[in-house]
Protein backbone atom coordinates (compact mmCIF):
# COMPACT_ATOMS: atom_id res chain seq x y z
CA UNK A 1 0.00 0.00 0.00
CA UNK A 2 2.48 2.32 0.97
CA UNK A 3 5.02 1.82 -2.35
CA UNK A 4 1.72 2.07 -4.47
CA UNK A 5 0.64 5.32 -2.54
CA UNK A 6 4.39 6.96 -3.25
CA UNK A 7 4.06 5.65 -6.63
CA UNK A 8 1.01 7.58 -7.40
CA UNK A 9 2.02 11.16 -6.07
CA UNK A 10 5.41 10.81 -7.89
CA UNK A 11 3.04 9.97 -11.28
CA UNK A 12 0.49 13.23 -10.83
CA UNK A 13 3.18 15.60 -9.46
CA UNK A 14 6.20 14.94 -11.93
CA UNK A 15 8.19 12.64 -9.45
CA UNK A 16 10.72 15.82 -8.31
CA UNK A 17 8.88 16.79 -4.51
CA UNK A 18 11.46 15.75 -1.49
CA UNK A 19 11.05 12.77 0.18
CA UNK A 20 9.54 14.66 3.63
CA UNK A 21 6.52 16.09 1.30
CA UNK A 22 5.93 12.45 -0.10
CA UNK A 23 5.66 11.48 3.32
CA UNK A 24 3.13 14.03 4.71
CA UNK A 25 1.37 12.98 1.56
CA UNK A 26 1.19 9.81 2.40
CA UNK A 27 0.35 10.71 6.14
CA UNK A 28 -2.71 12.74 5.18
CA UNK A 29 -4.24 9.16 4.74
CA UNK A 30 -3.42 7.96 8.18
CA UNK A 31 -4.13 11.29 10.51
CA UNK A 32 -6.57 13.69 11.29
CA UNK A 33 -5.38 15.91 13.88
CA UNK A 34 -5.08 19.48 12.97
CA UNK A 35 -1.05 20.71 13.33
CA UNK A 36 -0.38 23.90 14.43
CA UNK A 37 2.20 26.27 13.45
CA UNK A 38 5.49 26.51 15.71
CA UNK A 39 5.67 30.18 15.07
CA UNK A 40 3.85 33.47 14.40
CA UNK A 41 6.13 35.76 11.97
CA UNK A 42 3.92 38.21 10.55
CA UNK A 43 0.49 39.20 10.67
CA UNK A 44 -1.73 42.25 9.62
CA UNK A 45 -5.57 43.02 10.05
CA UNK A 46 -4.91 46.42 8.91
CA UNK A 47 -5.64 47.82 12.23
CA UNK A 48 -2.40 49.86 12.02
CA UNK A 49 -3.00 51.55 8.64
CA UNK A 50 -0.53 51.38 5.91
CA UNK A 51 2.27 50.81 6.30
CA UNK A 52 1.77 50.43 9.64
CA UNK A 53 5.19 48.34 10.19
CA UNK A 54 3.38 45.42 8.50
CA UNK A 55 3.79 46.38 4.53
CA UNK A 56 6.43 47.36 2.83
CA UNK A 57 6.06 51.58 2.71
CA UNK A 58 5.27 51.48 -1.32
CA UNK A 59 2.77 52.83 -2.68
CA UNK A 60 2.15 52.34 -7.19
CA UNK A 61 -0.33 54.94 -6.89
CA UNK A 62 -3.26 52.42 -6.75
CA UNK A 63 -3.45 53.06 -2.54
CA UNK A 64 -6.85 55.61 -1.53
CA UNK A 65 -6.91 56.68 2.38
CA UNK A 66 -10.30 58.40 1.15
CA UNK A 67 -11.59 55.35 -0.76
CA UNK A 68 -12.06 56.93 -4.21
CA UNK A 69 -10.49 55.79 -7.04
CA UNK A 70 -7.39 58.07 -7.82
CA UNK A 71 -7.35 60.22 -11.55
CA UNK A 72 -6.25 57.59 -14.18
CA UNK A 73 -6.38 54.54 -12.21
CA UNK A 74 -8.78 51.41 -12.85
CA UNK A 75 -8.14 50.11 -9.72
CA UNK A 76 -7.13 50.61 -6.02
CA UNK A 77 -7.49 49.50 -2.52
CA UNK A 78 -8.18 51.18 0.72
CA UNK A 79 -8.99 50.10 4.07
CA UNK A 80 -12.20 50.27 5.57
CA UNK A 81 -13.79 50.43 9.03
CA UNK A 82 -16.54 48.68 10.43
CA UNK A 83 -18.78 52.23 10.11
CA UNK A 84 -18.58 52.16 6.76
CA UNK A 85 -20.95 48.72 6.87
CA UNK A 86 -18.82 46.95 4.35
CA UNK A 87 -17.40 43.48 5.17
CA UNK A 88 -15.16 43.67 8.09
CA UNK A 89 -14.36 40.46 9.34
CA UNK A 90 -12.62 41.03 13.13
CA UNK A 91 -11.62 44.19 14.52
CA UNK A 92 -12.53 47.34 13.04
CA UNK A 93 -10.49 47.23 9.78
CA UNK A 94 -10.29 45.30 6.22
CA UNK A 95 -8.40 46.05 3.29
CA UNK A 96 -10.90 46.76 0.46
CA UNK A 97 -9.70 46.16 -3.30
CA UNK A 98 -11.64 47.15 -6.48
CA UNK A 99 -12.21 47.67 -9.99
CA UNK A 100 -13.91 50.36 -12.28
CA UNK A 101 -13.08 49.49 -15.39
CA UNK A 102 -10.47 47.65 -17.83
CA UNK A 103 -7.06 48.81 -17.88
CA UNK A 104 -3.96 48.00 -20.71
CA UNK A 105 -2.33 46.17 -18.05
CA UNK A 106 -2.70 43.65 -15.37
CA UNK A 107 -4.67 45.43 -12.18
CA UNK A 108 -2.25 45.85 -9.01
CA UNK A 109 -4.26 47.29 -5.96
CA UNK A 110 -2.74 45.66 -3.40
CA UNK A 111 -0.22 46.11 -0.54
CA UNK A 112 3.32 44.04 -0.76
CA UNK A 113 5.97 42.34 1.82
CA UNK A 114 9.41 41.48 0.86
CA UNK A 115 10.04 39.52 3.78
CA UNK A 116 12.57 36.92 4.83
CA UNK A 117 10.90 33.97 6.28
CA UNK A 118 11.99 30.34 6.29
CA UNK A 119 10.05 27.29 5.23
CA UNK A 120 7.90 24.93 5.70
CA UNK A 121 5.48 27.74 6.56
CA UNK A 122 1.63 27.95 6.76
CA UNK A 123 -0.42 31.20 5.86
CA UNK A 124 -3.74 31.53 6.60
CA UNK A 125 -6.62 34.81 5.93
CA UNK A 126 -9.63 35.67 5.04
CA UNK A 127 -11.46 36.67 1.44
CA UNK A 128 -14.66 38.06 0.93
CA UNK A 129 -14.87 38.20 -2.90
CA UNK A 130 -17.75 40.70 -4.30
CA UNK A 131 -17.79 39.66 -8.88
CA UNK A 132 -20.03 39.10 -10.80
CA UNK A 133 -19.21 35.71 -12.72
CA UNK A 134 -21.75 36.33 -15.74
CA UNK A 135 -19.82 39.38 -16.91
CA UNK A 136 -16.67 37.55 -16.82
CA UNK A 137 -15.29 35.72 -19.89
CA UNK A 138 -13.55 32.06 -19.61
CA UNK A 139 -10.48 33.80 -19.44
CA UNK A 140 -10.76 36.45 -16.94
CA UNK A 141 -9.04 36.04 -13.89
CA UNK A 142 -9.23 37.69 -10.21
CA UNK A 143 -5.91 37.07 -7.57
CA UNK A 144 -6.02 35.87 -4.62
CA UNK A 145 -2.76 35.45 -3.63
CA UNK A 146 0.64 35.47 -4.74
CA UNK A 147 3.92 33.78 -2.82
CA UNK A 148 8.04 33.88 -4.50
CA UNK A 149 10.84 33.24 -4.04
CA UNK A 150 13.45 35.80 -4.06
CA UNK A 151 16.85 36.79 -2.92
CA UNK A 152 17.84 40.36 -2.53
CA UNK A 153 21.61 39.95 -2.60
CA UNK A 154 21.74 37.37 -5.82
CA UNK A 155 18.66 38.92 -7.44
CA UNK A 156 17.90 34.96 -7.97
CA UNK A 157 14.53 33.83 -7.93
CA UNK A 158 12.78 36.70 -7.76
CA UNK A 159 10.27 35.85 -10.32
CA UNK A 160 9.76 32.23 -9.06
CA UNK A 161 6.11 33.40 -8.40
CA UNK A 162 3.30 30.98 -7.85
CA UNK A 163 0.20 32.51 -7.88
CA UNK A 164 -4.23 31.71 -6.51
CA UNK A 165 -6.75 33.09 -8.67
CA UNK A 166 -10.43 32.49 -9.58
CA UNK A 167 -11.15 31.86 -13.20
CA UNK A 168 -13.95 30.79 -14.87
CA UNK A 169 -15.73 30.61 -11.43
CA UNK A 170 -13.24 27.75 -10.06
CA UNK A 171 -10.37 28.72 -7.45
CA UNK A 172 -7.28 27.09 -9.15
CA UNK A 173 -3.16 27.86 -9.42
CA UNK A 174 -1.28 29.46 -11.65
CA UNK A 175 2.63 28.95 -12.48
CA UNK A 176 3.12 25.49 -10.70
CA UNK A 177 3.27 22.00 -11.84
CA UNK A 178 0.55 21.31 -13.24
CA UNK A 179 0.32 24.77 -14.16
CA UNK A 180 -3.34 25.17 -12.51
CA UNK A 181 -2.61 22.80 -10.10
CA UNK A 182 -4.10 19.34 -8.84
CA UNK A 183 -7.51 20.04 -7.62
CA UNK A 184 -7.94 17.73 -4.56
CA UNK A 185 -11.58 19.04 -3.25
CA UNK A 186 -15.02 17.50 -3.22
CA UNK A 187 -15.89 15.54 -6.51
CA UNK A 188 -16.98 17.72 -8.38
CA UNK A 189 -15.59 21.44 -8.34
CA UNK A 190 -17.57 23.53 -7.01
CA UNK A 191 -18.07 27.68 -8.02
CA UNK A 192 -15.65 29.77 -5.51
CA UNK A 193 -18.09 31.30 -3.36
CA UNK A 194 -18.96 35.20 -3.02
CA UNK A 195 -20.62 37.68 -1.22
CA UNK A 196 -19.30 35.65 2.07
CA UNK A 197 -16.03 35.56 4.18
CA UNK A 198 -14.10 32.42 2.90
CA UNK A 199 -11.25 31.07 4.94
CA UNK A 200 -7.88 29.87 2.98
CA UNK A 201 -4.78 28.22 4.72
CA UNK A 202 -1.78 27.42 2.38
CA UNK A 203 1.02 25.13 3.29
CA UNK A 204 4.37 26.58 1.64
CA UNK A 205 7.65 24.31 1.40
CA UNK A 206 10.65 25.33 -0.36
CA UNK A 207 13.30 23.01 -0.65
CA UNK A 208 16.08 24.53 -2.81
CA UNK A 209 15.12 23.78 -6.40
CA UNK A 210 11.72 22.01 -5.48
CA UNK A 211 9.21 23.50 -3.50
CA UNK A 212 5.52 22.41 -2.48
CA UNK A 213 2.21 24.35 -2.29
CA UNK A 214 -1.39 22.97 -0.76
CA UNK A 215 -4.62 25.19 -0.29
CA UNK A 216 -7.46 24.51 2.32
CA UNK A 217 -10.79 26.63 1.52
CA UNK A 218 -12.57 26.64 4.96
CA UNK A 219 -11.47 23.76 6.16
CA UNK A 220 -11.13 21.28 3.38
CA UNK A 221 -8.28 20.61 1.23
CA UNK A 222 -8.44 22.07 -2.30
CA UNK A 223 -5.29 22.80 -4.29
CA UNK A 224 -1.59 20.56 -4.98
CA UNK A 225 1.03 21.55 -6.91
CA UNK A 226 4.80 21.37 -7.33
CA UNK A 227 6.41 24.85 -6.97
CA UNK A 228 8.53 24.32 -10.62
CA UNK A 229 9.88 27.36 -10.94
CA UNK A 230 12.50 26.80 -8.08
CA UNK A 231 14.22 24.89 -10.06
CA UNK A 232 15.12 27.72 -12.30
CA UNK A 233 15.64 29.97 -9.12
CA UNK A 234 16.17 27.95 -6.09
CA UNK A 235 15.71 28.83 -2.69
CA UNK A 236 14.17 28.02 0.72
CA UNK A 237 12.64 31.16 2.23
CA UNK A 238 9.84 33.19 0.96
CA UNK A 239 10.57 36.37 0.34
CA UNK A 240 7.75 37.81 -1.50
CA UNK A 241 4.26 37.65 -0.79
CA UNK A 242 0.93 39.64 -1.79
CA UNK A 243 -3.11 39.32 -1.61
CA UNK A 244 -5.95 41.31 -2.66
CA UNK A 245 -6.93 42.79 -6.07
CA UNK A 246 -4.57 41.18 -8.68
CA UNK A 247 -7.14 40.73 -11.92
CA UNK A 248 -6.45 40.41 -15.93
CA UNK A 249 -6.77 43.59 -17.35
CA UNK A 250 -10.16 42.31 -19.02
CA UNK A 251 -11.80 42.74 -15.60
CA UNK A 252 -14.26 45.37 -15.98
CA UNK A 253 -15.36 45.56 -12.20
CA UNK A 254 -14.80 43.33 -8.99
CA UNK A 255 -14.22 44.04 -4.94
CA UNK A 256 -12.54 41.91 -2.66
CA UNK A 257 -11.57 42.33 0.81
CA UNK A 258 -8.96 40.63 3.20
CA UNK A 259 -8.69 40.48 6.56
CA UNK A 260 -6.61 38.30 9.26
CA UNK A 261 -3.72 37.53 7.42
CA UNK A 262 -1.31 35.65 9.19
CA UNK A 263 2.01 34.01 8.52
CA UNK A 264 3.50 31.17 10.95
CA UNK A 265 6.41 28.73 10.47
CA UNK A 266 7.06 25.20 10.88
CA UNK A 267 9.86 23.06 12.85
CA UNK A 268 9.23 20.46 10.56
CA UNK A 269 7.18 19.73 7.60
CA UNK A 270 3.69 18.38 7.98
CA UNK A 271 3.10 14.78 8.48
CA UNK A 272 -0.89 15.15 8.03
CA UNK A 273 -1.78 17.44 4.72
CA UNK A 274 -6.06 15.56 5.36
CA UNK A 275 -6.18 18.45 8.48
CA UNK A 276 -6.10 22.12 7.51
CA UNK A 277 -2.77 23.32 10.08
CA UNK A 278 -3.66 26.42 11.93
CA UNK A 279 -2.13 29.70 12.62
CA UNK A 280 -3.13 31.44 15.77
CA UNK A 281 -2.89 34.73 16.51
CA UNK A 282 -1.76 33.73 19.73
CA UNK A 283 0.61 31.40 18.75
CA UNK A 284 3.52 33.73 19.96
CA UNK A 285 4.43 37.34 19.55
CA UNK A 286 5.05 38.20 16.03
CA UNK A 287 8.75 38.67 15.08
CA UNK A 288 9.85 42.02 13.90
CA UNK A 289 9.95 41.60 9.85
CA UNK A 290 13.16 43.45 7.54
CA UNK A 291 11.24 45.14 4.45
CA UNK A 292 13.09 45.71 1.30
CA UNK A 293 13.40 48.94 -0.20
CA UNK A 294 11.63 48.12 -3.49
CA UNK A 295 8.43 46.21 -4.38
CA UNK A 296 8.02 43.21 -6.05
CA UNK A 297 6.26 43.02 -8.91
CA UNK A 298 4.64 40.34 -10.08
Amino acid sequence: MTKTLLRRLSLTLGGTISAATRLAFLTMCLCGTATHADQLVWQSSFENGFPGGEWLNYDNGSYSPNGITPAGRMSAWTIVDRQSGEPIFSGNHAYKGWITKPADDNHRAYPVIQPDISTPLVNTFMVYLDANYDRMSEIDWIGIGTWGNYNPETKAGKWALHTMAVRNRKLEFAHTSPFHGEYIGPARQPDFPVHRWVRFTAYIVYEGATGFVQVWQDGVPMLRARVSQLKSYPGTRLRTAHWGMYASPTMDHSVQYNDEIRICTLSEALSDLASEPRCASDTAAPTEMPLARSPAAP
